[in-house]
């Protein structure tokens, strides 16, 4: 349900050569160094606001640096990880951010696999998705909306907790 909605949030659903499967079609494609900045209100980029070392410490392990991936409207995702095990995934969708915040929320409850809850702290307006090994949170801050998901690929529940602290983390850097 989470890749669903992350796969809406991004645009365009289809693969760009190379990436990884699920991952949208793309203009370009970079490796992210690790120094985070604040990301400009338009056209931010994923990966300033999710380090290599923040992702290992959502995931227990370094994933190596992260893919960096520019989409349409100056979109931007950010991963490190793999699909197969465990990933950290970061998206901005930098304008218009109320009505992509508010189209996604219109659409969490469709898959009905997982449980939808607001979350107060992450920006202006946020909501977490969870189901079975992956956790989503999608948050508006200003005029841009935020995707942060975490996956554990074979576990029985959901990381909410590494989600929670790396949503509010890069809130903080937006």
């Amino acid at each position: 349900m989470t890749a669903c909605l992350l796969l809406a949030a991004c645009g365009s659903s289809e693969p760009a050569a190379g990436a990884p499967a699920g991952v949208p079609a793309l203009l370009t494609s970079a490796s992210a160094g690790t120094t985070p900045a604040k990301a400009p209100v338009a056209g931010g980029n994923a990966c300033s606001l999710v380090t290599e070392a923040d992702a290992t410490t959502a995931m227990g392990a370094d994933p190596g640096p992260g893919i960096a991936v520019t989409g349409v409207n100056d979109s931007s995702q950010c991963h490190y990880g793999t699909y197969a095990s465990k990933l950290v995934l970061v998206n901005i969708t930098p304008t218009q951010g109320q009505l992509a915040y508010d189209t996604m929320r219109s659409h969490a409850n469709l898959g009905k696999t997982g449980s939808v809850v607001e979350v107060a702290g992450v920006g202006d307006q946020a909501f977490e998705v969870d189901s079975h090994g992956s956790a989503g949170i999608f948050f508006r801050k200003g005029d841009s909306m935020v995707v942060v998901s975490v996956v554990f690929y074979l576990a029985a529940s959901p990381p909410t907790d590494q989600l929670r602290a790396l949503a509010k983390l890069v809130a903080s850097r937006i």
